[in-house]
């Protein structure tokens, strides 16, 4: 006997949130202040550093990720206008990467103005997005970043795996 229609799926309970309002205020409050300033103050020291050319690797890829993650909140659309700024950066960033490695291995290497003038102009903005976004917001703007750059066949480095990366 044929049937003309499929067969319904068998019952299969799912886990249901108990308090889904509590859940949906915790994903669109603003991160505290202090995370805010973790995630901020790694980024300016690296800026620092880099402006001073003294940056290691490391704190050039933190630089970079960021501009990774800058995108990210653009493409969402939340804080919207600064792609022409965010290539700038981009591009100052790849000079800076390609001098310091054109012996193979990392040397620190001084800066252009141009290059400056990118990243401080990169480092001010970031803070406005970052001082803007929701924790989810932020949360879906560094997940779309770590996507980007693992699609690019690049590696990512978090934020928890950097204090050990320092200490080494």
């Amino acid at each position: 006997m044929s049937r003309s229609h499929k067969p319904r799926k068998a019952y299969r309970p799912r886990l249901i949130a108990v308090n889904t309002l509590e859940i949906a205020l915790h994903r669109a409050a603003k991160p505290a202040a202090a995370d805010h300033e973790e995630v901020l103050n790694m980024l300016r020291q690296a800026a620092q550093a880099l402006r001073e050319g003294v940056a290691t690797e490391l704190q050039w890829s933190i630089i970079a990720g960021a501009v990774d993650v800058a995108k990210a909140i653009e493409h969402q659309g939340i804080v919207r206008g600064l792609s022409e700024h965010l290539n700038t950066a981009t591009q100052a960033l790849q000079a800076v990467y390609d001098r310091a490695m054109a012996s193979g291995q990392w040397k620190p290497t001084a800066l252009h103005y141009y290059e400056l003038d990118a990243v401080q102009t990169f480092v001010d903005l970031h803070t406005f997005q970052v001082n803007q976004l929701g924790r989810a917001e932020f949360l879906a703007a560094v997940d779309a970043a770590q996507a980007h750059i693992k699609a690019n066949g690049d590696k990512v480095t978090l934020m928890r795996d950097f204090h050990a990366l320092q200490a080494a």
